[in-house]
This record gives C-alpha cells, structure tokens and sequence, in this order.
C-alpha cells in the first residue's frame, strides 16, 4: 500500500460505470443465495464474488492517479482473475449435469493453491521482474494516464492457467448441447456463446493490446456473461416444474421415476431411470420417443386413452423384463381451471410375476402401497404448495405470482388495483375464552363470508393467524371502501356459527392504493398495515386508509 501513500484519486464516468457493474453482480450473487435448488449454487456464488473483486481492484486502478498504484491494485486484483474461470468451469459441470451438492472444502482449498501462489508472484514482481516487465509504464505523461503492461513470462504461465478452464468450459456446453434436445439444446447453444464473450476478450487484451477504458476488458464481460447466464437460468426454468418432489421423493424410491413436461420431454428421473436407461448426463430435455430402453414403449402407453379417473395402471414389457407404470398427472389449480405441468411415471420391475403367482401378488401389493404414498404425498405437497389447510384460501406462496400478474394487467390497462390487509378484532380473547376449536370455526366461517362477497377477478388470502388479505384488481379507492365496509358491517350483524354456538366476529380493515401508494407489493402491504393500525386505534369494527384526512 506504500505505493498509494502519495497517490491522488479521481472519480470518471468508467470508474462510476464499473461500481454501477459491481452493485449488479452483488445482486445477482444475492439472487442466487435464495435459489435453494440452484445447480452448482455455491459455486456461482463464489465466481459472483471473485468477479466482484476483480471489478473493485479494476475501479481502484483506473481511480488511482500514480503509475506504481496503478499497478499495485492490478497485482491486487490477480485473485479475482484466476478465481472466475476456476469456479466458472466447476459451476457449469455442476449446472449441466444437475449437481446440486456443494464442492467438498478440501477440493476448494486444492484449487486455491495456485491462483494463491500467482498472486504471490504477482505482488514480489518487484524483486524479479517476471510478471510485469520494466517496459510497464503510463501511456502517456497525463496524470492518471492508463498503464500500458510488459508481460513477462510468469504472465503468460497465468494466462495459460486461465485459457485451460476457459477450455474446459467451452468443452463442457459444447458437449451439453450436442447431446441435448430441442429447447435444451438452444438453452446450452447459448451457453456456448456467452462463453465465448470472455475468452474473446481476454485474447483480444493479451494478443492484441486491445483496452476498455485504458483496463482488460475480460472482468467487464465477465459481468456481461454472469447476468447472461442468470437470464438464461431464469428464463428457460429448466428446473422449477418439481424440484420439490425431486429432492422429497424421487431419489429416495428404489424404483425408476420418469417425470415429463407437458410436450413429453423428460425433464426430471431418479438414480434407478438413469441407471436403467444407461445415462450420466445430457438427459433433460430428451423427448420421452429417444428415452433408451423404455422411451418408446411409455410414449405408446400415454397416448392411449384412459376412461377411468383412476391411476392407469398399466402393464409394460421390454425384451426379457417387465414393468408395472404408474401414470400420474402433475397439476396447479387456478382461479382459470386446473393447469397439466406435466406427467410423472413410476415403473415396478415386475418380471418374476411371470414365474410365481405368489411373487406377483406380493410385488402388486407393495407397488400399491408405495403408489399411495407417493400419492398421497403429492397431492399435500400441491395443496400446501397453493392453499390454507384451514380455510382453504390462497396463502403466502401464491401472493407474488397472483399480483404480478394482475399488476402487469394494471399496468397494461392502466387501472388502479386496491389492497385491504384485514384483522378480526379481539381474536385472542375469542380462543382463550372459547378455545381454539372454535377460533378455527370462526376462522372458516370469515374466510367463507370473505368468498361470498368478492367478484370472480378478486381474491383472498390467509397471510397470519386472524389476518386476511384482499386484492382488488380495477377498484378505485370509493369502489373498495365501499365494497369493505359492506363486508365489515354484514360481518358483524351476522353470528358465525361454531361447534359451540354463535359468535359475533368484528373486523379491522386497512386499505392501500396502487400506484397512488406504492408501485411494489411490500411497499402496499406497509401502507396497509399502517390502516389497519389506525382502525385498530380508532375503535376497530372499520376501515382505514392512510390517504384520509387527520
């Protein structure tokens, strides 16, 4: 740090354009935090990170005035360049072929080692010259000026270091997409160019001399390639349809699972269908017809019609092995009807019910029973995926992708979207006094009256224990005041009946306005809980809205 002591600084447009970078990749790396079945997650996490290092190093460079810090904060930075390639290439192994357990730390710490030892010579360059030559020097004698490097050889040992993950990365998506399918395979072929952009870069910056800013342009489009890689992820949603059921389920059962989307590609298999099918890798996407073994034989057995609403239990035999399938559909309710996603198909290798009558008897009844535990499991984990067990409302989950949508038809329309945030009043006095069988009586008996007096575009959701969300989608501030206090007044002029007699239930409600109060959902939800704070003041049996007078 000696060699900033008599530095000066300046803050440019590059330098503000370079943070700007840095703020994104940090969001993007928080992002993923969240993702909690994000393939080669950690690993993403750690490339976000070294990336940011190298931004912050780059924008220290560019910011400094003198040439020896200048120089210093690029020695600074060789950590963040040695370490986004490394666990670039780690994270698109993992990502390609699904593999969601973390690096082992031994295996991380082994890959530190030589970008450590780099970056060491890279900082004692001015004991043997061998990383930064003496022909290092500002371009010109402007203060601040950029600085033109002599690499020596020890540059170009890194540099090599380098282009072997990126090589190996180019190899891992090129493979990906050749022997992907359809949509997987233009998902993987733009894997392929955005890791181009980084190598194209770096050897247009080593061989050349080519300069963003008077700086290496690899750290500026490897923030390019991350946020690239990120849309890709997210767009495409290669692995959203049942990650759930994956991680639960399939690769707890003995038996082979096939899961397939609803154009008959294989998107999700246990270790038993990988294994019976002979594949590693490469197999999401795969249409069900080149699925081995088997593929042909299951797309003939779902396209032929079932006039039953019971699980088709189907017979299947290959070459000298037979198997019992289990078709089951994959479905999301919504307020428009019931949605297919997708299929899942569970085999039963059934051979020896050719050879024994007693085999096959035993063998069908434990098929049952794991048929209806996977049943039964799947059918809980889409109704809590959605709804309340109590009341039978849309819950937390459900909340952002219903407003998103109708915020977009707000936007698109421009109509306004109102929000009441609801309270029954007194409701602990109410289960400690009668008990909370009661309180879940009266619970259902609100959430029903709350059904009955909403239009069929609106809707309703339990977000607490008494608390209650209203979305209004094309009601002003009037119309939803009005249609509230409907509902507040006939509350409380109607008992509820409960297992231990009628009960009068009041309610708070607070109201929020969009966009007048907010544009995003938390901020309408803070308005709203401020409203119903007020009407909880004010007396309760009312509603509130923070936009009347005082």
């Amino acid at each position: 740090m000696n060699a900033c002591g008599n530095s000066g600084w300046a803050l440019s447009a590059p330098v503000i354009l370079t943070c700007t970078v840095c703020i994104g990749v940090l969001l993007l790396a928080r992002w993923v935090t969240r993702q909690r079945y994000f393939p080669g997650r950690e690993s993403f996490i750690v490339l976000h990170l070294a990336s940011l290092w190298w931004l912050l190093a780059a924008s220290l460079e560019m910011t400094a005035q003198g040439a020896s810090c200048k120089v210093f904060w690029a020695t600074m930075a060789w950590p963040g360049i040695l370490t986004v390639p490394t666990f670039w290439a780690i994270f698109l192994w993992q990502y390609v072929n699904s593999v969601r357990q973390p690096l082992p730390l031994r295996s991380a710490l082994g890959l530190a080692v030589v970008p450590l030892l780099i970056w060491l010579m890279a900082l004692s360059n001015p004991w043997h010259g061998l990383f930064y030559g003496a022909g290092t020097a500002p371009l010109s004698d402007e203060l601040g000026a950029p600085i033109r490097y002599q690499h020596g050889p020890l540059f170009y040992a890194a540099a090599a270091y380098v282009y072997l993950f990126m090589t190996f990365c180019m190899g891992v998506v090129l493979r990906a997409a050749i022997v992907s399918y359809g949509v997987h395979r233009r998902h993987y072929l733009a894997f392929v160019f955005v890791t181009a952009v980084p190598w194209a870069a770096n050897v247009s910056y080593v061989v050349f001399g080519w300069m963003l800013f008077g700086f290496d342009p690899t750290p500026f489009s490897f923030a390019f390639t991350l946020v690239a890689f990120a849309w890709l992820i997210v767009g495409v949603r290669l692995f959203d349809l049942l990650p759930v059921a994956r991680h639960l389920l399939l690769d707890a059962l003995l038996d082979p699972v096939l899961v397939v989307d609803a154009q008959l590609r294989v998107i999700e298999a246990n270790p038993a269908a990988l294994k019976l099918a002979g594949l590693r890798s490469g197999w999401q996407g795969r249409k069900l017809l080149d699925w081995p073994i088997l593929g042909a034989d299951l797309q003939q057995l779902l396209s032929q019609p079932v006039h039953s609403e019971q699980d088709r239990l189907l017979t299947l035999a290959n070459s000298a092995r037979y198997f019992e399938v289990r078709v089951r559909a994959i479905e999301r309710v919504t307020q428009r009807g019931t949605l297919v996603l997708g299929q899942m198909l569970y085999l039963r290798d059934v051979t020896q019910r050719h050879l024994s009558e007693l085999k096959l008897a035993e063998a069908l009844a434990l098929s049952e029973e794991r048929l209806r535990t996977i049943s039964n499991l799947h059918e809980q984990l889409q109704e809590q995926a959605l709804c309340d067990p109590l009341t039978g409302l849309y819950n937390r989950r459900y909340l952002d992708e219903f407003f998103a949508r109708e915020l977009a038809i707000a936007q698109r329309e421009r109509t306004p979207i109102s929000l009441a945030l609801i309270d029954l009043d007194h409701f602990k006095r109410l289960n400690d006094e009668h008990g909370h069988l009661e309180g879940d009586d009266v619970l259902k008996g609100v959430a029903q009256h709350l059904l009955e007096n909403l239009r069929s575009s609106d809707a309703v959701f339990r977000i607490g224990g008494e608390e209650f969300l209203l979305i209004l989608p094309r009601a002003d501030a009037h119309e939803a005041r009005t249609r509230l206090e409907t509902i507040c007044r006939e509350l409380a002029a109607h008992p509820l009946p409960t297992r231990g007699g009628a009960r009068y239930v009041t309610l708070s409600a607070g109201l929020a306005l969009w966009p007048e109060q907010g544009l995003a959902l938390d901020e309408l939800l803070q308005v709203a809980d401020a409203a119903l704070y007020r009407a909880k003041h004010a007396g309760r049996n009312r509603v509130c809205s923070l936009a009347e007078s005082s």
